[in-house]
């Protein structure tokens, strides 16, 4: 069974939304944009609790209660795996041979004189003919299909565990009958016990004249313990015990807290997996939690597919996304009005073994609303330098600068423009010398990649090196030779214009020398910038951004070489 979309109309934040699913799926966000109310949404399709509380007023788009709230979901069984079959036998009649997408709406008209909106549920294998599923009382069939497990970002782990007490302990075996007679006879024994204490006998005598003031009933107060009125599981909660270690300890800790509700709603799961699809719902996971158990969440969540089979997170945090995989993204935005992306996301193959560092870049950088995609950190030090200047506080308004690590934009870029956040790049004008054809121009190659097309650029160098020694020394002047050619100087203006890939005249350090030679000959005290900040270049970068002064770095913005962080700050 495969979650496949979610359409929501008229519901809070949403006038008209559609987003693609998956199994497991993540939605993010600034605040207030509606990511709970997603999640809300699938709730009243798939949760009882949450359905029997029916719609009010506030809960239709800007109160526009004379249009009824839709909700559909759209649910692929082609697999025929155990949860189809569970989905596919309780829909009976509904379905018909052949028809592998299930779709199940929900429809909810206001009832002005009633002041609510009472749900309709539909399923089947139509869309344009689903069968009503017969409400009995408050249940729906489909609460007989699916399991809802909501974890809020404040689940209360005492409440849960006292909650489902019955549940988590379960002793009906010949043994525990005697274990219990003995603990019986205990709590019998403990109470004679208590009712010989002084201080209760005293108590007692003098509650129960007090209490027949007010009531003259036959009735009189005693003091027991709560085992005894309550039963045998009343005061048990869930304490730590380390290994080696004979001592209890309190479970104490928000975070260690949390980790104990997922192990408790684990074992809930594990308990209902044979009869029901379960669900998860989780908002907002990483509140209370330091960044290391963060992302050992994340691996809980992501890592564990039998686990967590059905999952839709909410978060804030890119550290619940370092293990994310076969994951779908759904960004959601407030720009005009609330709005969305998704986009489904698999780690590449050559990063399986390491999908931690790359699910790192790219989950800080879709909480961003523009990201500018440079090489390394030398380009990041500087350009957060001149943004310092330019904009402050940059990133507090939605821009990010991410460093790949080398030239690895294909892994990062689609992904980012799929999600709707505006992505520009910065990369150097490398060329390289070739035996059977004397130079190729890497980054023009890059480049032509990049916005999937033959740039139709002039490769020709003249003149033509004999030697590779020759192509060396003279490398830099080539490259700016093939920047400036007039057949490619507008096609690589053209490709700034439309797909925000910028191409340095050189690269990083030979273009800020065109820019700030004399400084960076003062800052640096060498005669030759370019040499000693390509030499060590992270730690002679933070020993030049530290001098630039504020002119320095608006020059530096406003200069053409440096045109992509007016793309990132001015695009709108």
């Amino acid at each position: 069974m495969e979650f496949k979309s979610l359409q929501v109309k008229n519901f809070r934040s949403f006038e008209d939304i559609s987003i693609d699913l998956s199994n497991k799926n993540v939605f993010f966000g600034l605040n207030d944009v509606g990511k709970t109310n997603l999640l809300t949404a699938l709730r009243f399709v798939f949760d009882r609790d949450t359905r029997r509380n029916d719609f009010i007023d506030s809960d239709y788009f800007e109160k526009k209660t004379e249009t009824p709230i839709e909700i559909l979901v759209t649910v692929d069984i082609s697999d025929n795996n155990e949860d189809s079959s569970k989905l596919r036998a309780r829909l009976r009649g509904s379905i018909l041979s052949g028809q592998d997408l299930i779709y199940i709406r929900l429809l909810a008209e206001y009832d002005n004189s009633e002041m609510v909106g009472v749900a309709e549920l539909f399923w089947g294998g139509d869309k344009e003919n689903l069968q009503e599923i017969k409400p009995r009382g408050t249940r729906f069939d489909i609460d007989d299909v699916f399991n809802v497990f909501y974890i809020d970002s404040y689940v209360d782990m005492d409440v849960l565990f006292k909650r489902n007490i019955k549940k988590f302990i379960q002793s009906d075996t010949e043994d525990d009958k005697a274990i219990n007679d003995s603990i019986n006879s205990i709590v019998d024994e403990l109470n004679e016990k208590i009712s010989s204490l002084s201080g209760v006998s005293d108590f007692e005598s003098k509650i129960t004249p007090a209490y027949q003031k007010f009531n003259d009933e036959n009735i009189s107060i005693s003091i027991k313990s709560e085992i005894a009125v309550k039963g045998l599981y009343s005061n048990i909660v869930p304490y730590m015990k380390k290994k080696d270690d004979d001592n209890i300890y309190p479970t104490a800790g928000e975070g260690r807290k949390k980790l104990v509700v997922y192990s408790l709603f684990t074992l809930l799961a594990e308990q209902e997996a044979d009869k029901k699809i379960n669900l998860f719902l989780v908002e907002e996971p990483e509140n209370n939690l330091h960044k290391s158990l963060q992302i050992e969440l994340s691996q809980i969540l992501f890592g564990n597919s039998e686990g967590y089979p059905y999952l839709f997170v909410s978060t804030h945090s890119p550290y619940i996304l370092y293990e994310m995989n076969k994951v779908t993204l759904v960004r959601i935005f407030a720009e005009r009005r609330v709005t969305s992306k998704s986009a489904f996301y698999n780690v590449p193959s050559d990063f399986q073994d390491n999908k931690k560092m790359l699910n790192r870049l790219l989950a800080e950088a879709i909480f961003a609303n523009r990201v500018l995609l440079v090489e390394g950190p030398s380009e990041q030090l500087l350009f957060d330098k001149v943004l310092s200047v330019i904009k402050p506080y940059y990133e507090v308004n939605g821009m990010y600068i991410l460093s790949v690590n080398g030239i690895g934009f294909k892994n990062y870029r689609p992904m980012l423009k799929m999600l709707g956040i505006h992505c520009v790049i910065k990369t150097d004008n490398d060329i390289q010398w070739r035996a059977n054809s004397g130079h190729h121009a890497l980054g023009f190659s890059r480049v032509n990649n990049l916005v999937n097309g033959t740039l139709g650029i002039d490769w020709t160098i003249t003149p033509l090196p004999d030697t590779k020694e020759e192509f060396i020394d003279k490398s830099v002047g080539y490259r700016r030779q093939l920047y400036n050619l007039k057949q490619n100087l507008p096609l690589l203006n053209d490709i700034r214009k439309n797909s925000h890939v910028y191409l340095s005249k050189v690269d990083l350090e030979n273009d800020l020398d065109e820019v700030l030679h004399e400084n960076l000959v003062e800052y640096l005290d060498r005669k030759n910038p370019v040499t000693y900040l390509q030499a060590a270049k992270n730690n002679h970068m933070v020993e030049l951004v530290e001098k630039l002064t504020d002119e320095d770095c608006r020059k530096v913005y406003d200069d053409y070489n440096f045109a992509c962080l007016k793309d990132l700050v001015e695009w709108n």
